[in-house]
């Protein structure tokens, strides 16, 4: 019986260090997201979007010289501002669309 005491409190110990641990990784963890983290998260949304702006504006420039259009003419200029209207139409409508729920 008194080994079986031991026993617990030994694993009662164990427990309790192991909590403890979790506890302050939990909040290490969260002291280095809200430092280093959350300071660089609109750099690199800023980072992510130019991206996306020069992915769209290559691919624009790829159809219109699909369609025939050369690179540096005026309608290779009015195929891509077409092109660009025709994206933020068809992207606002889908945003429109998903905030309806």
């Amino acid at each position: 019986m008194k080994s079986s005491k031991n026993w617990e409190k030994v694993v009662g110990r164990v427990y309790d260090n192991v909590e403890a641990a979790l506890w302050a990784a939990l909040l290490a963890f969260v002291i280095y997201f809200v430092v280093f983290i959350i300071p660089k998260m609109p750099e690199v949304r800023a980072q992510n979007e130019r991206a996306r702006v020069q992915e769209i504006a290559a691919e624009n420039a790829l159809y219109c010289e699909k369609f025939g259009m050369k690179v540096a003419t005026e309608k290779h200029k009015q195929c891509l501002l077409d092109l660009g209207e025709f994206r933020t139409k068809v992207e606002k409508r889908i945003y429109d669309d998903q905030s309806v729920f």
